[in-house]
């Protein structure tokens, strides 16, 4: 077969593929570019209601899984229409691999599997950042109780249990005492086989990993502290910041759930940028990337970062709602436009006060039916400038340990006064919003 990535035809030049990504930025990424992107999309969202207006000669639909069906369909798609592609976007962990698989083919520039690989991986990207003398939490990887509980015993009893290739507070859990442990094993063991068609926890490619992602976890020290997030580039050995953003935690639902991103984040006297942007470089460095865009969290101890996680795509969620709304530039735009080759590496600084502006997650109450869904309490408040829907009437919500993305409504945009009580103000909105849940 032969395919051609750069060509010219009727279409706008530099077209790129996006590669697996959920159908709420599908429908928002087309409605910004619709004759630049392409869209290849899991299957399992053929029916997506996000995706109705979009024409079937922008989307591509295949099993994301092993990546093989997704890089042949993407090549047969191309050698038929002869579009001229200049570039391979990700926007989602799961879909990574497949994503530099058919980059790779296409000779097309893309971080390379294995550093996608180890930073997947949260043992193996913490086993090589120690061994670069970069701060990242104490870990093992474990599968039973007798390992996890000596880990605990040998750490001070104050840890944290997570999936080792899962992304947001999915089946996270902080354990101080010997029965929250043996409960949260007790759901390690239950709830990851049932994740084994879950793209995030497909096992690893076996030149990086043997381990099974729905058989093992980590085990690693809990690290006190802030928690922040940033979107960089790095090439050339330089840093250039993109976004920088807190976040702020919903300490009444499950451990490690975002109640907030404030923009600008407020750093705690005695931080310097100059220190991230060094840790950032080597940190990117030792995974075995030697450039691209990443999103990295990490906690600031005695203002020394603590690395929690580093991958190659923008952040996510309400992030780039916030900082386009809050500082007017548009990170995914700014991705594309490093995707296309046409990044001018500058950092960007935010001229704003910390914490001017916040996202605030909407999660459902309970489980079932929603039967109606109502914000307009919240949209009448000036100081809020976006509410965001991602569900509506009639879905059906499943919460934690079942579910950990399945039970966030949307998110609103607020500016902030000085010195606001974020906990509060996320109270305050929560008891706005008019939703009703049917008992399933």
């Amino acid at each position: 077969m032969s395919v051609t990535s750069r060509k010219t035809d009727s279409r706008e030049p530099g077209v790129v593929a996006v590669v697996g990504t959920t159908p709420d930025y599908v429908a928002k990424l087309y409605r910004r570019h619709p004759k630049s992107l392409i869209f290849l999309v899991d299957h399992r969202f053929r029916s997506d209601p996000f995706l109705e207006d979009i024409p079937p000669s922008s989307l591509l639909f295949a099993s994301m899984g092993g990546g093989e069906e997704a890089c042949q369909k993407t090549l047969l798609f191309l050698d038929s229409t002869k579009i001229p592609l200049n570039g391979i976007a990700c926007f989602d962990c799961e879909t990574l691999l497949p994503a530099s698989q058919i980059a790779s083919r296409l000779n097309l520039p893309f971080p390379p599997w294995q550093a996608i690989a180890r930073s997947r991986n949260k043992f193996e990207s913490r086993k090589a950042w120690a061994a670069s003398g970069i701060a990242s939490p104490a870990a093992s990887l474990v599968s039973g109780l007798d390992q996890t509980l000596h880990f605990f015993r040998t750490h001070g009893e104050d840890i944290v249990l997570k999936p080792v290739s899962g992304s947001g507070s999915e089946l996270l859990f902080h354990c101080q005492r010997e029965d929250e442990l043996i409960r949260a094993v007790a759901v390690m063991k239950e709830e990851l086989p049932r994740r084994q068609t879950n793209p995030l926890f497909q096992p690893f490619p076996a030149k990086v990993s043997s381990v099974d992602p729905c058989q093992a976890w980590v085990v690693e020290e809990f690290i006190p502290g802030q928690e922040f997030s940033c979107d960089f580039v790095y090439q050339d050995g330089q840093i250039a910041f993109i976004r920088e953003t807190g976040k702020v935690k919903a300490v009444e639902r499950a451990f490690g759930s975002v109640l907030a991103y404030t923009l600008p984040p407020r750093y705690p006297p005695g931080f310097h940028r100059k220190t991230l942007e060094k840790v950032l470089g080597r940190a990117a460095a030792a995974l075995g990337f030697d450039r691209g865009y990443f999103m990295v969290d990490y906690i600031l101890r005695d203002t020394i970062p603590v690395l929690v996680e580093m991958t190659p795509r923008p952040g996510g969620d309400s992030i780039p709602d916030l900082v386009k709304i809050g500082e007017g530039h548009d990170v995914l735009d700014i991705y594309l436009d490093f995707v296309r080759g046409e990044f001018e590496p500058h950092s960007r600084k935010s001229s704003l006060g910390p914490e001017s502006f916040a996202s605030f997650n909407l999660f459902a109450p309970k489980e079932g039916l929603i039967r109606g869904l109502d914000g307009s309490q919240i949209t009448s408040l000036p100081h809020v400038k976006s509410l965001f829907f991602k569900k509506k009437v009639g879905d059906r919500i499943v919460l934690p340990p079942r579910d950990y993305d399945n039970r966030l409504l949307g998110y609103c945009i607020v500016a902030l006064p000085a010195g606001c009580d974020i906990p509060a103000e996320g109270k305050r909105l929560e008891d706005l919003l008019a939703v009703t849940i049917q008992d399933a």
